[in-house]
Parts: C-alpha cells; structure tokens; sequence
C-alpha cells in the first residue's frame, strides 16, 4: 500500500516510468484535439450562421460548440485513465480497448460536459459585461475551477456519481490529499512547461532567421521548433492523465502493484 507522504519527486517519475510502457496512448491526445476541433467548428459555424453575429447568440454559439467539444475530449482523456489502470493492474492496454471502456461512461460524461460549458459561458460572460471587475471575477473562477476538477477524470471514470458529485468528489480528494495532489502536480507541470518553452524559443529562432531573410535556415528550425511543441503538448496530455489515475487510486487507498517499473516503491515518505 502506498505510503501517506509520497514526494513530488517520485510521483512525477512514477507517472513518467509507467507512461513510457505505453507511448501508442499519445495517440489518444492527438485524435482529442482533432476531434474537439471539427467538433467545435461543426458546431459553432451553422450555429453563428442561423442565430446571428450579435454578442448574446455567438456566446451561445460557442457554449453549445465548446460543450461538444468538451465531451469529445473528456471521452479520450477517461481512456487515458482506463488504459493506466490497465498497467498498472498488470495488463497491456490498446488504444481501441481503453476508447471502449471510456465509451461505457459516455452519458456521465456527456452532462459533464454541459456543465463545464455552463460555467465556460457564465464565466466568460461576465469578463464581457463587468469590464475589469469582471475579468479579475473571471480569473479567480477559472482558477478556482480548475482547481477543483483537477481529479474529475479519474472520478467520472472509476465512479458511479453525476458530474456535480464529481466535482465534489474531485474537491475532497484534494482536500484529504492536498499535498500529494500539489507536489505531483506542480513538478509535472514545471517539468513540461521547461519544455515548451525550449520548444517555443527554438521556433522563435527560426521566425527570427527568416525575418533576417536565412530561409534555408530559419523555416525548417521553426517547423522543428513547432513539431516538438506539439509533441511536448500530446505527452504531457497523455502522461498527465496516467498521473492523475496514479494520484486518484493513492487518493482512494487503492494498491499500485510493481510492475516491472517501482511504481508503489515510489511512493515513499521523505
């Protein structure tokens, strides 16, 4: 059983080490962010079209585009989750195994993504109506939220609760484990922040060459520059979600067998 006090440290490795057994699950955060991208423009282009260019309708117009794209992306951000349990439970997990899993939770899933769009569009319409105050207003409520859904994932994957219990359940799981859930998070966050910005820098050098007219140089550095930050982007998306399932089963008192990577020697107390 896992340890009360497992380090930043380890938890960051852990999520790493297990997540390398299993890199064809990238592929799972790329066909998110296509599918919530047609999904969104689907959605939101005939929308604006038939309810018109004014503020009120293009808000609702985007509401209605980002909760379907919401729900695409929670559907493969919970395979993620099925297929670190897969791993860590001692089995091999496939992509199309774990998108079948996820697709048994798809009604949950489908309200959460009406919440989260209501909250979207409420936030959001209040930085367009209170100027300033409004935006300070908006910026304290997506943080806030943020925060307390950052374990709703795992909860609407592995439990039977609609999406307000989720929310809940996300917020005391970070309450009885707010040091676990912070030390794991912020490491992994700072790890690839570092390298985006390495990426972001490298196409910035490229943009630079070819503004100085070194073509030769400068587009292929900055294609390269661009592809390792969307890369950077899918890893973290997929290797953020088997931490997320790492943390939500220590949360939960759930073992985390060895398997072959020391993921339950990990957790240890410093």
């Amino acid at each position: 059983m896992a340890s009360k006090n497992p380090t930043g440290k380890a938890i960051l490795k852990a999520s790493l080490e297990l997540f390398r057994q299993d890199r064809q699950m990238i592929w799972l955060p790329v066909m998110a962010t296509v599918t919530s991208l047609v999904a969104f423009a689907l959605v939101t282009g005939p929308l604006v079209l038939v309810l018109g260019h004014n503020g009120f309708a293009v808000l609702v117009a985007v509401a209605c585009g980002s909760m379907v794209a919401t729900a695409a992306t929670v559907i493969f951000n919970v395979a993620l989750c099925f297929a670190a349990t897969d791993r860590i439970e001692g089995r091999t997990p496939t992509v199309a195994g774990a998108l079948g899993h996820a697709w048994t939770r798809k009604g949950v899933i489908f309200e959460w993504a009406i919440l989260s769009a209501v909250v979207g569009t409420t936030i959001r319409a209040l930085e367009q109506r209170l100027g300033l105050v409004g935006r300070l207003i908006g910026l304290a409520g997506g943080l806030a939220w943020a925060v307390a859904t950052f374990m709703v994932i795992p909860v609407l994957a592995f439990e039977n609760v609609g999406p307000i219990d989720a929310v809940k359940r996300s917020s005391s799981i970070l309450k009885a484990r707010f040091g676990t859930v912070a030390r794991g998070g912020l490491r992994f966050g700072l790890l690839f922040a570092g390298l985006s910005i390495a990426a972001l820098a490298v196409v910035v050098v490229g943009i630079a060459a070819c503004g100085a007219r070194l073509w030769v140089v400068g587009v292929p550095v900055a294609v390269l520059g661009f592809a390792a930050l969307l890369g950077v982007g899918m890893y973290a998306s997929a290797a953020g979600m088997y931490m997320r399932t790492i943390l939500y089963r220590f949360a939960t008192d759930q073992p985390i067998p060895d398997l072959g990577v020391d993921v339950s020697g990990a957790f240890r107390t410093r």
